[in-house]
């Protein structure tokens, strides 16, 4: 079901129709970020923050080792998001508490700051992986990051241009309305 953002909407209704407490619900969307990825999580914990009648009922903790990991995650999800950093951060917080740290350590600390690739080819990379997952939120985000780090709009462009022989019908829509905001200067760095 990873992914089957489609259907997610029915089976979140009927899971509060039988009364299933909102903290397994809230575990069980945090589990899709090690099986489907940070997105895919986001865009879970997003579509379940809309149904659920309040806050979170939980908060994420992080094991305090992870300190170093939040302090470089965070200097790189600055270096991506630029000015939005702090909104998009509260947004993560707000669809479930300590969820940001979580996105910050692994995702941000862990794997984009390290070595070996620089942080605009991990951008690139981002772009054509979200392009092909049809997440058109998380791939807007992105595309401003590649741009933001040294990749210009015609290179973003072939990128997306590129994912589309691979993409499925779903994809292909969201890639060719990154195109056009592309193109129309939608996306900034």
């Amino acid at each position: 079901m990873i992914g089957r953002f489609d259907v997610l909407p029915a089976l979140l209704d009927e899971a509060f129709e039988r009364e299933l407490p909102v903290a397994w619900l809230e575990e069980t969307a945090l589990l899709v970020a090690p099986y489907g990825g940070f997105p895919r999580a986001i865009e879970t914990l997003t579509q379940l923050a809309r149904r659920r009648p309040g806050p979170p009922t939980r908060r994420l903790e992080l094991k305090p080792q992870t300190a170093q990991l939040e302090e470089q995650g965070r200097a790189t999800f600055a270096a991506v998001y630029g000015d939005n950093t702090e909104k998009v951060l509260n947004e993560l917080h707000d669809l479930l508490p300590g969820f940001e740290r979580l996105v910050l350590t692994a995702a941000y600390g862990s794997v984009l700051a390290r070595d070996g690739l620089s942080l605009g080819q991990r951008e690139v990379l981002a772009v054509a992986a979200l392009a092909l997952a049809g997440l058109p939120a998380p791939l807007g985000s992105h595309i401003r990051g590649a741009l933001r780090n040294g990749f210009p709009a015609p290179v973003v462009d072939d990128t997306l241009l590129a994912c589309a022989v691979l993409a499925d019908e779903r994809a292909r829509a969201t890639l060719e309305q990154a195109r056009d905001r592309l193109s129309r200067k939608v996306y900034t760095a």
